[in-house]
């Protein structure tokens, strides 16, 4: 048995070595295939790092400068969502508020609605934040990110746009500028030569090549843009000049959501619209408050029910969850105000076509006639670090474990803690159908590498037929060989994959460490790159994939050479020592 073991040991040897030999003796093909896998391997890396830094900070920037970890809202809010259901929302926030900011969390009150935004030379679709400025600043960094002008105030009907509602609508400080457009501007906005003197300085043409992705805007000599240096007290000038020529003054267009109880349903609406979409339960719920009128042809609602407001509330809810229009009323309002600032955070989301504006002053008739109420209640750990995605503290269940203690009694029914991860599932799932494609089309071009080097193997091995031919004379057996030429490819691979891995390291190494600006392609794209990343992002180490990728070229190197081998191996010795 011993005998047997060291002549296996030794044959192992023997024919790693001649794997090892036959690297030597053909040095062009050899560096030619590792200098294949390793491009294939560092590629490999640099995309997944790539892929993986876009996808946490993207997360990172949905917590930071979008919801916070969590909101508090009412349920029927967060099953409609995507259709803004303002109508859903609840009152009494401020006591929430106080307990969790007594438990260590900052809390940011919201009234979230959609209207138009109309400017005096266009307009645009907006969605509109009603806001405390101070507790907006406290959970939400985008608040620190004004391109222009400054954030809104308390007390004042003021409006801070994303900078591509801005760019829409012609309003706040134009970075990048038709040169014609800018003397316009210039002279419609100034009150003096001085002045329009003073705003043409600011400006410089834009250079070729300033930014990689400036071949998108065709009349290069014709463009400017806003210089860089220019100190905070011009462009705090250059903002009231603007201002005072009413560039900055606009006016919103939106509905009033009222959820009520219609006072009667015709029958058509009541058997064809309504019923059908009820419960059992609500079914019954409705007839017991409502009752057919022959005489008007309509079902009423009974003084009864009406009086109640515990059944008038369920009804209601019951009307709403059926989709029932006739549950909502609808008010229209304008509203006048002036932008203030501009917004162009990390997160193009909130550059997008969004709108942020006092709360205060929304409350009446002039506003949205919110009588206290707000559609959701932002939530996030006092002192967080942006840098880590929320944990258990800032979990659902904590956070309703503390509203409850600090309240004595549980959340109303209609109340619920949401997670940040509830609210991003949609784009979850994008986010991964793009990850997967990138990582699909990455792997495609890994294989189609190691297709090349199983063709150089091939024609290796064709090369080297008569040589094959020779040692199965010399007594080596069809295993033997196989194992011999698996062996030169495996070797082949692991160096490919050793200088790949470290190729990959030193690529990513300072995406890492400093990070990438991708503002230029973000502005080029129109706002974005498919990811919730606007500016600078960092790559991410993933040492699995590291490993994994040198692994996995090491073994696909090794198993290109079988087929090849096993066709030589089927020719008879006599035919592989004649062939030329």
């Amino acid at each position: 048995m011993n005998r047997a073991s060291t002549f296996t040991a030794k044959a192992a040897f023997e024919l790693k070595r001649m794997a090892w030999r036959s690297l030597a003796r053909h040095k062009v093909k050899t560096i030619i295939t590792v200098l294949a896998v390793m491009v294939s391997v560092s590629m490999f890396i640099f995309l997944d790092s790539w892929i993986s830094g876009m996808s946490v900070e993207s997360r990172r920037n949905i917590v930071n400068y979008e919801m916070g970890a969590a909101k508090l809202q009412t349920k029927l809010y967060f099953e409609k969502k995507d259709e803004l259901p303002s109508y859903e929302n609840f009152s009494g926030w401020e006591q929430y508020s106080r307990v969790l900011n007594e438990a260590g969390y900052n809390s940011s009150p919201r009234y979230v609605f959609s209207g138009t935004l109309l400017s005096s030379t266009g307009s645009a679709p907006i969605l509109f934040n009603a806001v405390n400025p101070e507790d907006e600043a406290k959970v939400l960094s985008y608040t620190s990110y004004m391109e222009s002008g400054r954030y809104i105030k308390s007390g004042a009907f003021e409006i801070v746009l994303g900078t591509m509602a801005a760019d829409k609508l012609n309003v706040g400080i134009p970075q990048r500028v038709d040169k014609n457009k800018l003397t316009e501007l210039a002279s419609s906005a100034s009150s003096s030569s001085a002045e329009e003197n003073f705003i043409l300085s600011l400006y410089e043409p834009l250079k070729r090549g300033q930014a990689f992705f400036d071949i998108l805007y065709h009349d290069q000599d014709e463009t400017l843009v806003l210089k860089k240096d220019i100190p905070q007290s011009d462009l705090d000038r250059y903002w009231n000049i603007l201002a005072a020529s009413g560039r900055n003054d606009v006016r919103i267009s939106a509905v009033i959501d009222f959820k009520a109880a219609p006072q009667s349903i015709r029958p058509d609406k009541w058997d064809a619209e309504l019923m059908p979409a009820l419960g059992q339960e609500d079914a019954a719920l409705l007839h017991s408050a409502y009752q057919y009128d022959e005489l008007i042809d309509a079902y009423l609602l009974s003084e009864e029910a009406e009086s109640d407001d515990a059944l008038m509330s369920s009804i209601t809810s019951a009307m709403i969850r059926s989709d029932f229009s006739g549950a909502v009323r609808h008010v229209n309002q304008l509203i006048s105000a002036v932008v203030v600032g501009v917004v162009n955070s990390p997160d193009p989301v909130t550059n997008a076509n969004i709108a942020y504006m006092p709360m205060d002053v929304l409350q009446d008739e002039e506003g949205m006639m919110l009588e206290g109420c707000v559609t959701e209640l932002l939530i996030r750990e006092k002192n967080a670090d942006e840098a880590v995605l929320p944990a258990e503290r800032e979990s659902p269940a904590q956070i309703n474990a503390v509203l409850e203690n600090g309240l004595g009694r549980a959340l109303p029914n209609e109340l619920k803690v949401f997670s940040w991860l509830e609210y991003i599932e949609d784009y979850a799932g994008y986010e991964s159908l793009e990850n997967g494609a990138t990582k699909a089309i990455s792997g495609i071009l890994f294989l189609l590498s190691f297709l090349v080097i199983s063709n150089t193997v091939l024609l290796a091995i064709l090369e080297r037929t008569r040589e094959i031919g020779m040692m199965r004379a010399l007594g080596m057996t069809d295993a033997q060989m196989i194992i011999v030429y698996m062996l030169e490819s495996g070797f082949i691979g692991l160096l490919g994959s050793v200088l790949g891995i470290a190729l990959g390291c030193v690529f990513i190494t300072p995406m890492v460490k400093y990070g990438m600006d991708i503002s230029a392609m973000s502005e080029a794209m129109g706002g974005g790159v498919g990811y919730r990343v606007a500016s600078r992002f960092r790559a991410m180490w993933n040492i699995p994939v590291i490993i994994g990728s040198g692994v996995a070229a090491t073994f696909l190197s090794s198993l290109t050479a079988y087929l090849p081998v096993r066709r030589a191996l089927k020719l008879p010795i006599t035919n592989s020592l004649r062939f030329e």
